[in-house]
């Protein structure tokens, strides 16, 4: 497993319902993509990706398309990496203040 994000992507207003069916069976065939769902609200797509480095390369070709409106991307991180630096910056916080802590991180 590499890098994965999903990507929220908003189509062009005058998109028909037929090429959009298209455009996402398409985007179900590129590689890197491991699903795509239509969805209601800010975007019409969220595409899920998983890539061996970067999602920006994937990003781009996708971004590319014309009937790209907007295109966000949403880098997953682990629970792990998120808390990791908020624990470490507590550790720090409690050090200034004289606190002793203790820990494996």
């Amino acid at each position: 497993m590499g890098v994965r994000a999903y990507l929220l992507v908003e189509v062009a207003d005058d998109m028909e319902q037929q090429d959009f069916i298209t455009t996402l069976r398409q985007m179900e065939e590129m590689p890197g993509v491991d699903f795509v769902d239509p969805v209601i609200g800010s975007a019409d797509m969220v595409i899920m990706v998983d890539a061996p480095v970067t999602v920006e390369a994937i990003a781009s070709k996708i971004r590319a398309k014309d009937w790209v409106k907007k295109l966000e991307i949403l880098r997953i991180v682990s629970m792990f990496e998120r808390h990791r630096a908020s624990k470490q910056e507590l550790l720090k916080a409690l050090a200034r203040s004289g606190v002793q802590a203790t820990t494996n991180v």
